[in-house]
């Protein structure tokens, strides 16, 4: 069900009422009180509330989640354009070209890696190039190879992934994982690979570097893209990950080249 159909039914004083009296969901969406009554805001019923930027949503427990504007005082943007320029459905909803943005969510699924014990490849990839050159790396050292993946799949079309891209770059956001790593302790060198957006690294892998200590550990990022450089990535990696060895890292659009700079890296 989308959310526009539950705002509806919301918008009935009787099933809003049921609503709000339910305590089983983790969240829940509710309205202000006079003179706001019109308006709407999202408790996470922890104490806190969406704030000051954008979030994705299934407030309806469907496995769909919508995105949504939120200002510093935490009400929802509806039927107007956001600060940072897009557009919200009257719902609230962020649309592109008209049409609802949606994400299908999903829960963590911890891995339990299997490979030459102490090397792990892990990488965030949209289109399949940064994944064979995860898949040649993990042939070429024996280590286990695992995808980072959003809990909101970013969407096939591609000027909506720049779009979201872009926005959670602004925000510095740290969008929600799916992949959870259930030995990370035991691996001494992580090979990181992820294609360049926006000069840098797509945010779902700073939220999975970020989940984990890695102080002592050894990072060799890898990246793919059109034309930038792995340089800025590698910064905001470090940036990141303070107490690690990152070493400077490579493109690797071309799979061909991978062997050569494994062997150049000496470990």
């Amino acid at each position: 069900m989308r959310k526009n159909r539950w705002l509806w039914m919301m918008a009935l004083s009787v099933v809003m009422s049921l609503l709000l009296g339910m305590t089983a969901f983790a969240a829940t969406w509710r309205t202000g009180v006079s003179p706001n009554e019109a308006r709407w805001w999202y408790d996470n019923e922890d104490g806190t509330y969406a704030r000051d930027g954008w979030y994705w949503l299934d407030g309806n427990r469907d496995g769909v989640a919508e995105c949504y504007y939120f200002d510093r005082d935490g009400w929802m943007a509806a039927g107007t354009a956001t600060p940072d320029g897009y557009e919200v459905n009257e719902n609230g909803a962020w649309i592109q070209d008209g049409a609802v943005m949606i994400q299908a969510v999903e829960t963590q699924t911890p891995v339990e890696p299997e490979g030459n014990g102490n090397e792990l490849v892990v990488y965030f990839s949209r289109t399949g190039t940064t994944e064979r050159a995860a898949q040649r790396i993990g042939e070429l050292t024996g280590a286990a190879v695992v995808e980072i993946e959003a809990a909101q799949p970013y969407s096939g079309s591609y000027d909506a992934t720049l779009a979201r891209a872009e926005r959670e770059l602004d925000s510095n956001a740290r969008p929600a994982v799916t992949t959870t790593i259930e030995n990370m302790e035991q691996y001494d060198i992580l090979y990181v690979g992820y294609p360049i957006w926006y000069g840098t690294a797509p945010m779902p892998v700073f939220t999975f570097l970020e989940s984990y200590d890695l102080s002592g550990k050894t990072i060799v990022p890898f990246c793919t893209s059109g034309s930038s450089g792995v340089g800025p990535s590698v910064a905001d990696i470090r940036q990141s990950c303070p107490d690690s060895t990152v070493l400077d890292g490579r493109r690797v659009n071309d799979t061909g080249s991978i062997e050569g700079w494994l062997s150049s890296l000496g470990l």
